[in-house]
């Protein structure tokens, strides 16, 4: 199974929302928890390219300026860079092998979505159409 970073986030806040009982709960909570992880390493990720590119004080802090709006943002050397970088980081494919450990796993998730008791309409229709297509790859 194929998902591209930048779409982890929202894909798991599909599914934590579905009311789920049993084994589908499980097997969710399962697949949350591997999606959980690689948010996790993306936000590491982030992180490391903030201080890559990050105007740095005297102390070693990051410095921080005004947006213009009332909120804060990092100060950074080459914001070009920062945002080329993290461009390819969030469009980077994380792949899910299937193999018998997951096998299972995989399975309910694909029912679930591709058999949720639910309507969409508007953008949510197309989101929801893009997660049938993530599920659809799993054998």
């Amino acid at each position: 199974m194929k998902i591209m970073n930048f779409e982890l986030q929202e894909f798991t806040k599909f599914l934590v929302e579905l009311k789920l009982g049993g084994k589908d709960s499980r097997m969710r909570t399962r697949f949350c928890k591997l999606l959980a992880e690689r948010i996790k390493q993306i936000e590491d990720e982030r992180e490391e390219l903030i201080k890559q590119f990050a105007e740095v004080a005297e102390d070693g802090s990051i410095l921080v300026e005004d947006a213009g709006d009332g909120r804060q943002v990092y100060k950074l050397r080459d914001r070009d860079g920062f945002n080329r970088e993290f461009e390819i980081l969030m469009r980077e494919e994380f792949v899910i092998e299937e193999n018998a450990e997951r096998k299972e796993m995989l399975h309910a998730i694909k029912d679930i979505v591709l058999n949720v008791d639910m309507q969409f309409e508007g953008e949510s229709a197309f989101v929801y159409d893009r997660f049938c297509c993530i599920v659809e790859e799993i054998n």
